[in-house]
């Protein structure tokens, strides 16, 4: 990938939202980073995981993930303009990481239902049949963001033969603080099912520095 799309000078501020959870389930992707920073990284990512899961880490499967963290980096911090990226450990290294996103934004409204990016959450997709999409929402509080808090599974096809599962959380925080939305997704509906206890404790941690 060119200078100028993926890699930056740019290493990072101090961070927009913060987490306090076990690095052994949960890392840290770097949004903003150089090129060889990023594959340094990447070898010691994949390589202890590779260790961890006792399989042989493939130059194919080397390669997968370079092109998906590559792709990853870019599309969470130019369009979707992410205040932080985490990688859940655990996913087999054969499969497509999970990642999931955190992003600051502001709503002025009551609460979150009413908010414009809690609001989002539970519109269908315009360019999908609402039959072929499903979705529910639980209230979730947290303990660092308040109480007025909102979980939403999604599930849509992605193709003719591929099922995207998105879960999200909103918290509407008191004024004059920016609420908090936290994001992922992800092609394996079991495997997400398999993660959302680890997801919540993960979602409770996050809090706004100072």
């Amino acid at each position: 990938m060119p200078d100028g799309i993926l890699w930056s000078a740019d290493l990072g501020a101090p961070l927009h939202i913060d987490t306090d959870a076990s690095p052994d389930l949960w890392g840290y992707l770097h949004l903003q980073i150089d090129r060889r920073t990023f594959k340094e990284w990447l070898g010691h990512h994949l390589t202890g995981l590779a260790a961890i899961q006792n399989i042989e880490l493939t130059r194919k499967l080397r390669r997968f993930h370079k092109t998906f963290y590559e792709q990853t980096i870019v599309t969470l911090r130019d369009k979707l303009q992410a205040d932080e990226a985490f990688i859940y450990h655990p996913v087999p290294l054969t499969y497509m990481p999970l990642v999931v996103h955190a992003t600051r934004i502001h709503c002025d409204a009551r609460d979150a239902g009413s908010c414009e990016g809690g609001a989002a959450l539970t519109v269908p997709h315009a360019e999908i049949p609402e039959w072929q999409q499903r979705s529910g929402s639980v209230p979730f509080a947290s303990p660092h963001l308040g109480e007025d808090g909102v979980r939403v599974i999604r599930s849509y096809p992605a193709d003719s033969s591929t099922m995207m599962t998105s879960v999200s959380y909103h918290w509407h925080t008191p004024a004059g603080l920016p609420d908090v939305l936290l994001r992922g997704h992800h092609d394996d509906p079991e495997l997400v099912a398999a993660a959302m206890e680890p997801l919540d404790d993960f979602a409770r941690t996050l809090r706004l520095p100072g």
